[in-house]
């Protein structure tokens, strides 16, 4: 349906003109409308309910492995997500502190209402952004001289049509919804809010191919009714930084207080409710379609595939200050309520919790994502971006690294600029979005460390080197930003080389030191960088004998440290990346007939003839394209006399 079509319809009325009109105001919304905003686009941002805006609607939480690292990237590039879990936060802790410095990650425990009112604020808040509560039904796309289809417009419920240049739609787990608890099946979206109505019929039929995919929630608890005596504890931790570099400037802290979580098992009394009920679950009986998450099952699901392990670690944490409410982390489940009573009362120090919120499965529409530009952009629909659970990933973190990607490339579609790709060796954000756009997913898509290749160069701490030079040219990063980066690194730079040109001999000082960490006295003089590149000798450390040692923010010495440490690890990273890159920046025409390629399998030339790569890059990574294939693509690509890579 295009403009004419639409205002034709009875009740039709023209509610208002913009550059681009996002839809849906979760983490990914959120992020695409800013960015949209700030790059000077005239943006309409509309949700089902202002009041979830934001919402976190399974466990308030910001961060985690890889996820924490996400969070710093869509920092670097100008995003919110960072800035807003700064002012949310109630626990602060940094995992993985025992392994190496590739797989730190940053977590945060939000209060959630604070969250969703903070980030309702600053978003009220952004020039050239508006707000709107309305449900969106239907996609406007007109055909150009082509015959090709291009997005613009929307049109919701209510018959008010809004025009756009772009369209980015970010409906997480709302389209055409359904909750379930056993046998009771409710159609509306998570936490008993609307759901999207109508809009995924309008994508299909522009021919977009959809997926249904199922996630779920655990029971939420009231504190007052739990004994904590029965829990180990799990404090904050308060040596992190925080998660947005404007704040790291500022020497900003996590706060002194902070709201404890806790843990406990499973017992065997948890596995007997379950497996007595297991003819009631949804999951098992056949009524739940959806295929859900891997790496994030529900309790029954755990004990069904993982029969040798007879206990299951579950976290209760906080939902917030002002409430009482906890979260049980690792206990989602779709069985009757009557059975999730039993089931939490079946745990240490929850025999007599009382439940406020039961939980649920949740089952959705998303969009095949293999049919969207590496952009987020869609084949289909030419200015129609995705971003978040359509996608076909989960997680707040995966959202809003999609988020701000698709409304960095929108707002470049509208201006005629050039998109902004995020590669594999750029940011855990490229994986991600390489990973949905040229592998697919049939399940929700969790990202992980173990999914970068590069990942001792994706670190959380360094996001803002990686990043921020591509949000400066998107236009999301101020003059004094940039210029508090560059300082920084300037710094990182100098401190570097003084360390290198700094010796020191085999001095009783120096030896008592490296005496107390377990390292051998050189026998004659050594640099300081060498010192630090030593296992168990911090920056910190050589305090006592570096007598120039200048005042540096903590940042800037844990850059420092780490990049010394792990120099000869970096430069084989390096050169694993150029030969990454060269593959990448070899760019296959989009109007590339595979099935014409003489040498190419009948694999290769149906899945290379569906996905339409951009490069050689991307092409080796699709599944059912062989070694053999590329060679194939790439003599073919030197038979272009002036080909884009000649």
């Amino acid at each position: 349906m295009d403009i004419k079509e639409a205002l034709a319809q009875e009740h039709a009325y023209l509610a208002g003109e913009y550059d681009a009109v996002v839809v849906g105001a979760g983490h990914a919304g959120c992020e695409a409308a800013h960015a949209c905003a700030v790059m000077g686009l005239k943006t309409i941002l509309f949700t089902l309910h202002l009041d979830s805006l934001a919402n976190l609607p399974c466990n308030p939480s910001i961060g985690g492995t890889a996820k924490g690292q996400i969070v710093r990237e869509v920092d670097a590039l100008g995003g919110v997500i960072g800035k807003v879990a700064d002012d949310c936060l109630i626990q602060m802790r940094m995992l993985n502190r025992t392994k190496g410095p590739a797989v730190h990650s940053p977590r945060a425990q939000m209060d959630r209402s604070k969250y969703s009112v903070h980030m309702k604020e600053l978003l009220e808040d952004t020039k050239n952004l508006d707000l709107r509560q309305a449900h969106v039904t239907k996609l406007l796309a007109d055909k150009d001289s082509d015959g090709h289809l291009k997005a613009c417009g929307v049109m919701t419920e209510s018959g008010a049509v809004y025009t756009s240049k772009a369209v980015v739609i970010c409906s997480g787990t709302y389209m055409d919804s359904r909750t379930i608890r056993g046998e009771v099946i409710v159609e509306s979206g998570p936490d008993g809010l609307p759901r999207s109505v109508g809009l995924s019929k309008s994508l299909s039929e522009y021919g977009i191919p959809l997926l249904r995919f199922k996630t779920g929630t655990p029971v939420r608890v009231n504190s007052s009714s739990i004994d904590f005596s029965s829990m180990e504890v799990q404090e904050g931790e308060h040596d992190v930084p925080p998660f947005s570099f404007a704040h790291e400037m500022e020497g900003r802290t996590v706060p002194d207080e902070q709201t404890p979580c806790y843990s406990v098992w499973t017992t065997p009394e948890t596995r007997e409710v379950i497996f007595a009920n297991m003819d009631r679950s949804p999951l098992y009986s056949g009524v739940i379609k959806g295929t859900g998450p891997r790496y994030c099952p529900s309790i029954e699901d755990k004990f069904m595939k993982f029969k040798d392990k007879t206990r299951h670690q579950i976290f209760i944490e906080p939902m917030g200050e002002n409430t009482r409410e906890m979260y049980l982390q690792g206990f989602s489940t779709s069985l009757p309520e009557e059975v999730q009573v039993k089931m939490v009362h079946s745990l240490p120090g929850l025999e007599n919790a009382v439940i406020q919120r039961s939980a649920y499965a949740i089952e959705y529409d998303l969009i095949e994502p293999t049919t969207l530009k590496l952009s987020l952009e869609s084949k289909i629909v030419s200015g129609l971006f995705t971003a978040g659970q359509i996608n076909g990933s989960s997680g707040y973190e995966e959202a809003a690294g999609q988020g701000i990607i698709a409304g960095i490339n929108a707002g470049r579609y509208v201006q005629g600029k050039e998109e902004i790709i995020i590669d594999r060796s750029k940011g855990y954000i490229g994986v991600l979005v390489d990973d949905l756009v040229t592998k697919g997913t049939n399940e929700p898509y969790r990202m992980m460390t173990s999914r970068a290749e590069y990942r001792l160069f994706l670190r959380y701490d360094n996001a803002d080197l990686r990043l921020t030079p591509i949000g400066r040219e998107a236009g999301l990063i101020s003059d004094d930003r940039y210029a508090a980066f560059e300082k920084k690194y300037e710094s990182v730079k100098e401190e570097r080389e003084r360390l290198a040109g700094t010796y020191t001999g085999p001095t009783p000082e120096l030896a008592k030191i490296l005496e107390q960490k377990g390292s051998v006295t050189p026998s004659s003089g050594v640099s300081l960088a060498d010192l630090i590149k030593r296992p168990d000798i911090t920056y910190d450390a050589l305090a006592p004998i570096d007598k120039d040692r200048p005042v540096l923010p903590r940042d800037v010495t844990r850059a420092v440290e780490t990049d010394i440490k792990y120099e000869g690890y970096l430069k084989l990273e390096e050169e694993k990346i150029n030969k990454f890159n060269k593959l990448e920046k070899k760019k296959l025409p989009q109007d590339t007939d595979y099935s014409s390629i003489t040498g190419l399998r009948l694999e290769a030339r149906q899945k290379l003839d569906q996905m339409k790569p951009e490069s050689i890059g991307q092409a080796s990574r699709i599944s059912g394209v062989s070694p053999a294939d590329i060679s194939v693509l790439l003599v073919y690509l030197e038979t272009l006399k002036g080909g884009p890579n000649e």
